[in-house]
């Protein structure tokens, strides 16, 4: 059997209805896409972080190193506060300034670049 011969117009117009079918299915899925995009925005929470510990005690921001301080109470006066043991108090990391060196380079040009 012999293929059935088309016009041009039955050509055109089967043509046409493929790219309306590709294109309805191009517009879908890009409004679904944005449907979802907008709804998992909707349900997002925050993302939370802990805060830091206080059981590392040397490390303090900017890299800068720290001491921890401890003080112990003087040597009772009376007999009964004999069974008094030292304490350790906590203060705060004091970190220390951060200095850094600028670096300038100067072209043939006479251009000079600092960083």
């Amino acid at each position: 059997m012999s293929p059935s011969i088309r016009t041009p117009q039955q050509r055109d117009r089967r043509f046409a209805r493929v790219r309306n079918l590709t294109m309805s299915i191009f517009v879908t899925s890009g409004v679904i896409s944005a449907v979802f995009i907008g709804y998992a925005a909707s349900i997002a929470k925050p993302v939370t972080t802990p805060p830091p510990s206080t059981s590392t005690l040397n490390s303090a921001p900017n890299g800068a190193a720290t001491t921890p301080s401890t003080t112990t109470p003087t040597t009772p006066s009376s007999p009964s506060a004999s069974n008094v043991t030292p304490t350790t108090v906590y203060t705060p990391p004091v970190s220390a300034p951060v200095t850094t060196t600028t670096v300038c380079t100067t072209t043939p040009s006479g251009t000079t670049t600092c960083y």
